[in-house]
């Protein structure tokens, strides 16, 4: 299984709330399309892609 070495997340509340929760943010770049907005990187793993899940059904 080839399995995605970062999550990428594109909203700044989100980001947040992964980080109060203790995920560590291993990067953070500006938008290449020119949004204006930032784009946050994240060491994916199954707790993260739940914690992310998780906020979404809120």
């Amino acid at each position: 299984m080839n399995e995605t070495k970062y999550y990428t997340i594109f909203s700044q509340r989100l980001m947040s709330n992964l980080v109060a929760q203790g995920f560590v943010l291993i990067s953070m770049r500006p938008d290449e399309k020119g949004s204006g907005r930032n784009v946050f990187y994240f060491r994916n793993s199954p707790e993260l892609r739940q914690a992310v899940e998780e906020y979404r059904n809120k």
